[in-house]
């Protein structure tokens, strides 16, 4: 059984660089971190899922776990803000779409795996109209508090014998190579080296990325 799976930000929109600056002024202003270095470990903090990116600045801030309800509190304002401000504006990226309608057509199931809440990316998958493109929507929450779970509950799910993941993250990279899928990078926020050096078997501008699945599938 073929699967077909991808990250959102980074594969279908991109607004990483814009929540990665939200991100640091937010914890800048409730927890003096500053906004640099808060914005760098959202890139670079080799951690996936909001939760555990707002508590590796918390925890290097304070030396201890975010407790549930201060994170509650920061990721509901947090999560206003990209709804409100950011998610609007977000188009889908010059062949996402292609990209979408070529796994749908070519693979048994189709799945996203995302580190944002299972809310919100459900959210935006509706309001960029690719929903129905997808057998499964993977966020975070308490049942799936990071991308390992995902890769579970597609390996119990479907049991794939051709597992193929894009995305754009360093950490996706990783976890998807640890999970056996082939990660497929896409340098949206990293460079080339930085996502082989993550564990990419590939990596390629989005525009190319059927012609190098079509070459993973007949290898």
């Amino acid at each position: 059984m073929k699967v077909f799976g991808t990250d959102y930000d980074g594969v279908m929109i991109n607004i990483e660089p814009q929540k990665a600056a939200a991100f640091g002024v937010l914890v800048s202003r409730r927890w003096g971190i500053a906004q640099r270095a808060a914005a760098d470990f959202w890139f670079h903090g080799n951690v996936s899922g909001r939760r555990n990116i707002f508590n590796g600045v918390y925890k290097e801030k304070f030396g201890k776990e975010l407790a549930d309800k201060e994170y509650e509190s920061v990721e509901k304002e947090f999560s206003a803000l990209l709804k409100n401000e950011f998610y609007p504006l977000a188009a889908l990226l010059p062949g996402a779409l292609d990209l979408i309608k070529f796994a749908k057509a070519n693979f048994d199931h189709t799945f996203i795996s995302s580190g944002v809440p299972m809310e919100e990316i459900k959210y935006l998958t509706k309001l960029n109209g690719v929903a129905d493109y997808f057998d499964l929507v993977l966020g975070t929450n308490k049942q799936f508090p990071t991308k390992y779970a995902h890769f579970a509950e597609i390996r119990k799910k479907w049991s794939p014998s051709k597992l193929l993941f894009v995305a754009d993250g360093l950490t996706d990279m990783k976890i998807s190579k640890e999970n056996g899928a082939v990660p497929i990078g896409l340098p949206t926020n990293h460079s080339k080296q930085e996502l082989l050096n993550a564990g990419a078997a590939v990596v390629i501008p989005l525009p190319e990325a059927i012609a190098a699945i079509n070459r993973l599938l007949n290898s």
